[in-house]
């Protein structure tokens, strides 16, 4: 046992509230010594098995008057405490004893009031965190609804950057941003000249052992129809094995991807040739091999305006759509 008690630790050690030990004292005043009446209020250390004896005698039924009788038997009362609870006890008892019904006991009915008064307390307390979690509630749905308000500004803002140009983007199966106003389309890139005309130089020796060099030069034919400006200036695109369009990186247009290949060609005479819907660019090496590219005008699912490439011939002779787009993705990595 312990040197001295507080409401607290006789409540710990017998396993009651507190109120039920306040309700020892006033019952059984004479049997729980007071030691120091400062706050918290302490006890002697036999305050500990009077509070323990009496616990066990109202758990076997007995009345207060009959507990008193049991605690005068083990422990000793302070007579002042006698002195104070003899007129004290009648009023005390009568109305219990009165207002009692038959067949319970006031200790049963102290119980009652207790178990009452607690389960009281305990509704005020879950009033209070219900409130409190409300209260967290609202601010969770606040926190939700700006969470959903700022997922609609990024997908508006999302929505509004697909719709830009790529700048250095990869090529990726994402349909070509849609076609720029008319007002707002940029200065259409210079056409440049193809290189025409096969040059050789011949040197000739005369018979008194001058050189002189001449130039042989084969003229091109003729300049036939060409594309519009509008269809040259058209973004091109490729189909991959899905059927999606591939687009080039800044929206390359027609004439851009024309000028690559020439850029890269040497001594090549390339034309322009009308084949029913499509245009086909045509380019003859000085070895004699032709590659011929099908270019017609299509329109993506989103109603964007494209020129696709279509078709690649080498030699007269369609090639695979594996060639082809690797060919396109060679000419694309020079974009």
């Amino acid at each position: 046992m312990a040197d001295t008690y507080t409401h607290k630790d006789l409540a710990g050690l017998c396993g009651v509230s507190e109120t039920t030990i306040k309700s020892y004292r006033r019952k059984f005043p004479g049997f729980i010594p007071v030691l120091t009446r400062g706050k918290p209020i302490r006890f002697r250390s036999e305050a500990g098995e009077v509070c323990l004896k009496i616990r066990d005698c109202f758990a076997k039924g007995l009345s207060v008057n009959e507990t008193h009788k049991v605690l005068k038997e083990h422990f000793k009362e302070e007579p002042s405490a006698r002195q104070r609870r003899a007129p004290a006890a009648a009023p005390a008892d009568a109305p219990a004893q009165s207002a009692a019904p038959a067949g319970v006991s006031a200790e049963y009915l102290e119980k009652f009031f207790t178990t009452a008064g607690q389960m009281m307390q305990g509704m005020a307390g879950l009033a209070t965190a219900q409130a409190k979690a409300e209260q967290r509630l609202r601010k969770v749905e606040s926190a939700l609804e700006k969470l959903l308000e700022i997922e609609a500004e990024n997908k508006a803002l999302f929505a509004r950057l697909l719709d830009r140009p790529a700048g250095g983007a990869a090529a990726s199966p994402v349909e070509p941003a849609p076609a720029p106003e008319p007002a707002a389309e940029p200065e259409p890139e210079p056409r440049p000249e193809p290189r025409m005309r096969a040059r050789r130089i011949v040197n000739v020796r005369g018979p008194e052992g001058d050189v002189a060099s001449y130039a042989l030069e084969r003229d091109a034919p003729p300049a036939g129809e060409r594309p519009s400006d509008d269809f040259l200036n058209t973004p091109i695109v490729i189909h991959n094995d899905q059927g999606e369009f591939l687009g080039v990186p800044g929206r390359l247009p027609l004439a851009g991807f024309v000028s690559i290949l020439l850029n890269e060609a040497d001594e090549i005479a390339a034309r322009w040739i009308r084949q029913g819907e499509a245009w086909v660019f045509s380019m003859a090496a000085p070895g004699g091999e032709t590659h011929a590219l099908h270019f017609v005008s299509t329109t993506t699912p989103r109603g964007n305006l494209v020129v696709l490439l279509k078709q690649l011939d080498i030699n007269g002779a369609p090639t695979s759509p594996q060639f082809l787009q690797e060919f396109f993705r060679q000419v694309k990595d020079k974009a």
